[in-house]
C-alpha cells in the first residue's frame, strides 16, 4: 500500500529537516533516479517528522544494491565510509561531520530466537514489515517522480496519531527479545501505550528466558539506552513490573532505596552540571548506578558488569555503588569539625558519576544544614582542592638529603593537606616544612642520608 501526500505537504514534512540535510536527500534521489533505484528515508526519522520532533539521523534504504549506492556517494562527496556488508549495510560520514546510514531493502529470518538475522534482498514493503513496531515502519520516497511519497503499508501514520506501539507481527519479540526494552523506551519517550496485543506478546516473552540469549553488549546497549531518556525512572518501573531486571542478576530488584534515589537523581545531576559545566558526565551510568541500591552486595554488581561486558572504565565506577558513596556522603555531611585534607582524601579517587550518587544521597536526608555542608564541601573539592599541586617533589626531597622509600609518599602527603587546609600558602612555606620534615625523618634515624643536599634548593630557589 501507498499513502501519497500531497507535494505541498510532503515538501513541508521534509523541509523540518535542517536546511543542508534536506538539500543533501535532494541531490541523493537525483543520484538515485540516474542509477535507476528507488531510494527512501525510513524508520525512526520519518516517525519525528510526524511527531515534530528533532532527529536527523539520515537513515537510508535502496531498492537495488545498497553497499554500490554507498560507495557511490562516498565518491561524490568525498565522505569516509564504513561497510557491512553480511547486512548490506554502509555508513557515511560527510566531509560536515553528517552520518548517514544507507542499506539495500531486505527481508530477514532468525534461525533461533535472538541471534542475528540471516539477511536477503526483497522489497520495500518486506523491509519496513522486518522493522520492530509500525511507527517505525515508514519510508519518504526521495526519487524525483514521487519525491516526498510516504510509505506506509502498516499504519504506522494512525498509531502515531492514537498514541500506540505496536508489534508488526506475533513473533517480533521471539525473533528479537531487545524489542522488548525498545517498546519501553518508545512508549514512555512519547507517551504512547502498547496496544493490547502488543503488551500480551510482550508479557508472555517477558515470562520466558529468551532474554538471556542476548549478548552482554546487545544488553547493556537496551538498557543505558533506557536510562538516557528524559525519565529514566519510569521504564525502570515497566522492567521492574515484566521481572526483566531478573536478566542482569536474578537478585538484583528494584527496591525502595534505589526508588527513592531516584526522585532526587536529576536534582544531584542540575547540580553537577551548574558546578561543573565543563565535565560531562555520563548521565546514564548515575542512573544505573542508582538501580544497583537494589543488589545487596558488591559480588552481585560485579556480576552484573561482567553479564553486561561493561568496559573497564564503567566497571570502575560501578564500584563505588551501594557503601562507598554512602559512606561518603554521611561523611561530607556530617561533622563541623571536618577538615578540607580530610574531604580530599576521602573522594579524590571517586569518578564523577559516583559523586553525583553521593550528592543524591545527601538530598534524600532531607536536612537542610546537612545539605548545606556536603553542597559547600563538594564544590571546595571539585573547583579548589581536587586541583592543589605541592611545588616540591621527590627529586627535591633527594636534594634535601632523603634517600627514596616510604618516607617519600608521607611527606608529599603531609605537604599537600597543609596545602589543603591551608596552614601553608606559599612556596617558599612549603619548601620550609619540607625541610624540617626531612631532618626530624634524618634525625630519627629512619632513613639514611644521601649526602646530596642542593644549595639551590636550602635558598628557595
Amino acid at each position: 500500500m501507498r499513502e501519497m501526500m500531497p507535494r505541498r505537504g510532503a515538501e513541508h514534512l521534509l523541509r523540518r529537516l535542517p536546511r543542508h540535510a534536506f538539500l543533501l536527500l535532494r541531490d541523493l534521489g537525483r543520484m538515485a533516479d540516474g542509477q535507476r533505484v528507488g531510494l527512501y528515508l525510513v524508520g525512526g526519522v520519518v516517525r519525528d517528522l510526524l511527531l515534530k520532533r528533532s532527529n536527523w539521523d539520515l537513515d537510508l534504504t535502496v531498492e537495488g544494491d545498497g553497499i554500490a549506492f554507498a560507495r557511490l556517494v562516498a565518491g561524490r562527496y568525498g565522505a569516509g565510509v564504513a561497510l557491512f556488508e553480511r547486512f548490506s549495510t554502509a555508513r557515511l560520514t560527510m566531509s560536515d561531520g553528517t552520518k548517514v546510514d544507507i542499506a539495500s531493502t531486505r527481508r530477514e529470518s532468525y534461525a533461533d530466537p535472538a541471534a542475528l538475522p540471516d539477511v536477503r534482498p526483497a522489497r520495500l514493503e518486506e523491509d519496513l514489515l522486518r522493522r520492530d513496531f509500525t511507527i517505525n515502519a515508514m519510508a519518504i520516497e526521495l526519487n524525483g517522480a514521487h519525491w516526498g511519497c510516504l510509505h506506509d503499508p502498516y499504519g504506522g501514520r494512525e498509531d502515531i496519531k492514537a498514541k500506540i506501539v505496536r508489534v508488526l507481527h506475533a513473533k517480533s519479540f521471539v525473533d528479537d527479545p531487545t524489542r522488548m526494552f525498545r517498546a519501553i523506551r518508545f512508549a514512555e519517550r512519547f507517551g504512547f501505550r502498547l496496544d493490547a496485543t502488543t503488551h500480551r506478546l510482550l508479557k508472555q516473552a517477558a515470562e520466558t528466558n529468551i532474554v538471556a540469549q542476548l549478548s552482554g553488549p546487545r544488553l547493556a546497549n537496551e538498557i543505558f539506552m533506557l536510562l538516557r531518556e528524559r525519565y529514566p525512572e519510569r521504564a525502570l518501573a515497566a522492567l521492574a513490573r515484566l521481572q526483566l531486571l531478573r536478566f542482569l542478576h536474578p537478585r538484583l530488584t528494584y527496591s525502595r532505596q534505589a526508588r527513592l534515589l531516584m526522585t532526587v537523581l536529576p536534582r544531584a545531576i542540575s547540580w553537577w552540571e551548574r558546578q561543573c559545566p565543563t565535565k560531562p558526565i555520563d548521565r546514564s551510568l548515575v542512573w544505573f548506578m542508582a538501580l544497583l541500591e537494589g543488589a545487596s552486595s558488591p559480588t552481585i554488581i560485579a556480576a552484573i558488569a561482567e553479564r553486561l561486558q561493561l568496559s573497564t572504565v564503567q566497571i570502575r565506577t560501578l564500584e563505588w555503588a551501594g557503601t562507598h558513596t554512602g559512606h561518603a556522603s554521611d561523611t561530607i555531611s556530617g561533622s563541623n569539625s571536618l577538615r578540607p585534607s580530610q574531604v580530599y582524601r576521602l573522594l579524590k579517587d571517586m569518578p564523577n558519576e559516583a559523586v553525583v550518587l553521593a550528592m543524591a544521597k545527601t538530598l534524600l536526608c532531607h536536612d537542610r544544614a546537612r545539605v548545606g555542608r556536603a553542597g559547600r564541601r563538594l564544590v571546595r573539592f571539585l573547583t579548589r582542592d581536587r586541583q592543589v599541586l605541592t611545588t616540591v617533589n621527590g627529586e627535591d626531597l633527594k636534594q634535601l638529603g632523603l634517600r627514596p622509600g616510604p618516607q617519600f609518599k608521607r611527606i608529599l602527603n603531609r605537604l599537600l593537606t597543609e596545602r589543603i587546609d591551608g596552614t601553608i600558602k606559599t612556596a617558599v612555606e612549603e619548601r620550609a616544612l619540607a625541610r624540617r620534615l626531612v631532618a626530624a625523618s634524618l634525625r630519627a634515624g629512619q632513613v639514611g642520608a644521601t649526602g646530596n643536599r642542593s644549595r639551590s634548593f636550602r635558598t628557595g630557589r
